[in-house]
């Protein structure tokens, strides 16, 4: 008989447990309670259908879901942001981001009583709301509320288009009550200022948020009469959280005679304006040579800094000021322009500086190859330059790998 006690015992709790966890679930049970559930479990999200608790609720905005629980005399509740990264765009392979910030005793009181006073319990999913538009772009309001009993899951598609009947009203006014009341639009700006300032990140719609990424070009630079070289450079939207919005290059071009052409560049762009058809840059350029001119060894140095705008269709111009320094001590002046050919993916470059009665100009030529996101480089580009500096005429090739 003790051992008949010991068996039936353990089965009479695992019934009443199993029981006690068994909701009715009503509403939207195709769609959204499968993708919820398995969002729930990437959020570390409470089960209200397991859960024994008097009362929870939980509501489902783009990047933000609000979860307010009671039981007994006790409410808590927080706000879980989230949102999805990429760390390219168009990769396919996302991670989810998230942080999550416990509302004080106050704060879940006050969301408690708005859900309660909102009649937003009563209302149906919006498929049994009649008159209830349905579309695919707008935005989708969630909402989760279980007590012991019962667990039920609603979706209200863009209730702001439902032409005020009375249900679209009821959501609205409540989303907008919780979003006063918990500031949800600066808290979310809040977690996203965290964020790397790199790859894409979505919220769950339609809009995608990308930072242009720092890249390293490598490769060969060479010429006619200075064939040994090499080219380098790194741009920089973002280190860190800081804002760089700047680039820096180092070309090198030598011959086994000891002549050589260096080149030095650094650049910061959107320094005064920056929309989609407007945009400026500063550029400083340090150019140190020696050059075989006539059999003589000549040395030269020059420092050029230019102010420059991007326009529209492409077009960039720039104007400055060239020093010759070292046996010459002269000021010039400096032009600059370029026309990027997007379709063709060409670009082209021509700049030059007056000094006196002398002009000394060059002009390039690039052809870039863009490739797809599983490709272990991002563009190799092939370009071509024509160079007078100080009559000293050479032509210039390179190859470069955009990283």
């Amino acid at each position: 008989m003790k051992k008949l006690y010991i068996i039936i015992i353990p089965l009479l709790l695992l019934f009443q447990t199993m029981f006690s966890q068994t909701k009715e679930i009503k509403g939207d049970t195709t769609y959204w309670y499968k993708r919820n559930i398995e969002f729930q479990k990437t959020l570390d999200l409470k089960d209200f259908e397991k859960s024994e608790g008097e009362f929870n609720f939980r509501f489902w905005n783009h990047g933000q879901v609000i979860e307010i629980s009671k039981d007994s005399s006790k409410i808590n509740g927080s706000i879980v942001n989230y949102i999805y990264h990429t760390k390219k765009a168009n990769r396919s392979q996302a991670e989810t981001l998230t942080n999550k910030i416990l509302l004080s005793s106050k704060q879940s009181e006050d969301i408690y009583n708005i859900v309660q006073n909102s009649k937003i319990l009563e209302l149906p999913s919006d498929k049994d709301i009649e008159n209830w538009n349905q579309g695919m772009d707008g935005i989708t309001y969630i909402i989760e509320h279980s007590d012991k009993k019962n667990y039920w899951l609603k979706n209200y598609w863009t209730p702001s288009t439902q032409d005020s009947i009375p249900e679209a009203i009821i959501v609205l006014d409540l989303v907008k009550k919780l979003s006063d009341t918990l500031k949800l639009r600066e808290v979310y700006t809040s977690f996203k200022n965290t964020l790397p300032k790199k790859g894409c990140y979505n919220s769950g719609g339609m809009v995608n948020m990308c930072y242009v990424s720092n890249s390293l070009e490598l490769g060969y630079s060479g010429a006619t009469k200075l064939p040994l070289g090499f080219y380098s450079s790194y741009s920089a939207t973002y280190i860190g959280k800081t804002k760089i919005n700047g680039s820096t290059s180092l070309q090198y071009n030598f011959d086994n005679d000891g002549f050589h052409h260096l080149n030095l560049q650094i650049a910061k762009w959107n320094i005064f304006h920056k929309n989609s058809n407007f945009s400026d840059f500063i550029a400083y350029y340090y150019q140190n040579r020696i050059l075989n001119i006539n059999d003589t060894k000549n040395k030269f140095e020059n420092h050029q800094i230019k102010y420059g705008l991007n326009l529209k269709k492409n077009l960039g111009i720039g104007i400055g000021l060239d020093y010759l320094s070292r046996n010459y001590d002269k000021f010039g002046s400096h032009f600059y322009a370029s026309k990027w050919f997007s379709k063709t993916n060409i670009s082209t470059t021509v700049s030059a500086s007056i000094f006196d009665t002398r002009i000394n100009y060059k002009a390039e030529i690039f052809k870039s190859i863009n490739f797809n996101n599983r490709f272990p480089v991002n563009r190799i580009s092939f370009g071509i330059a024509y160079e007078d500096f100080m009559r000293y005429k050479d032509l210039y090739f390179s190859f470069r790998v955009l990283l």
